[in-house]
């Protein structure tokens, strides 16, 4: 009986001291039998990475009843610079994207913002200075924020500057599981003196909810009210979620021409609802935009974009 007693108390020790070493699982991780991909949709933007593009960055909310124009300037620069110019719209704070957590109101129900966008926000000092606001590229002169009237004479002066790194960026996506697999490789064309990191993020396309309009017609008025209620608002290049952070990861430490860095990011789940609302992310209006920046300045050095179906 003390020979048993005696192994017990040396196995529940041993059992004791394995379990204090095991580290708790990240909840955010799947298994690799989760991750694996059947029939994935594969993309890639290398007949497109070869030529230099401009980030548009547009700070916003829908309590902004200003706002709905600056998103009107940021579609026409769109369409006039085509795949030259990447567009973002980033929701961010209490007083502009703030959801209604009114629980009798179906209305200003979904949350847009992000972690990311709300410390890109506080950083560059956008919506304490009022929206709209907005970055081109994030150059500091003139000193974002920018508003909306700046926004044209800068992007060509922002295009006309030389490529100085090329990213190609592939992704494989399976739509059954959502579970998205990520591969920028960088390729730097000329010497930076500073350290340069990539982000990685996702945007959204076509989501239709509401918006405070300032300029909203008295024919459209559909709640008296609220006079300022855009019912049917689409919301575009809204931005869902950073896959590697707010500020990305470091790709090159003062990189010379010729170097080159590669990231990847694996399994990473797309699906999400936007606070107490039916609108979700919906893939086949999902992008993933991935930039790299001068960790110095801030400012953004090249960026592209890819469509995940």
């Amino acid at each position: 009986m003390k020979t048993k007693l005696f192994y017990s108390i040396i196995a529940l020790a041993v059992f004791l001291f394995s379990c204090d070493k095991v580290e708790q699982p990240n909840p955010h991780q799947f298994d690799n039998t989760d991750c694996k991909q059947f029939n994935p949709i594969l993309k890639n933007n290398f007949s497109v990475s070869g030529f230099r593009k401009v980030l548009l960055e547009d700070y916003t909310g829908h309590y902004c009843g200003n706002c709905p124009p600056a998103a009107t300037k940021a579609e026409s620069l769109a369409a006039t610079y085509g795949s030259s110019l990447v567009v973002i719209a980033n929701h961010v704070s209490e007083q502009f994207a703030k959801p209604n957590r009114d629980t009798s109101s179906i209305f200003y129900r979904e949350d847009f913002r992000n972690p990311a966008s709300t410390e890109w926000d506080v950083t560059l000092g956008m919506s304490s200075a009022g929206l709209p606001k907005g970055a081109v590229n994030r150059i500091q002169k003139p000193t974002y924020p920018q508003n909306i009237s700046a926004w044209s004479a800068l992007i060509p002066v922002e295009l006309a500057k030389p490529q100085s790194v090329k990213l190609d960026v592939s992704t494989s996506y399976d739509p059954t599981k959502k579970i998205l697999d990520v591969k920028v490789k960088s390729t730097f064309l000329s010497s930076i003196s500073s350290d340069v990191y990539l982000s990685i993020i996702v945007i959204q396309d076509s989501i239709i909810s509401e918006q405070k309009d300032y300029l909203l017609p008295a024919s459209q008025v559909t709640d008296p009210e609220d006079p300022d209620k855009r019912v049917n608002y689409r919301f575009d290049h809204i931005v869902v979620n950073s896959l590697n952070g707010t500020w990305g990861d470091l790709i090159k430490k003062a990189p010379v021409a010729g170097d080159t860095a590669t990231v990847s990011k694996n399994c990473i789940s797309i699906g999400k609802c936007f606070y107490k609302s039916l609108v979700c992310t919906n893939d086949k209006n999902l992008s993933l935009v991935a930039f790299a920046y001068n960790a110095t300045t801030k400012e953004i050095l090249q960026v592209e974009k890819l469509k995940l179906r």
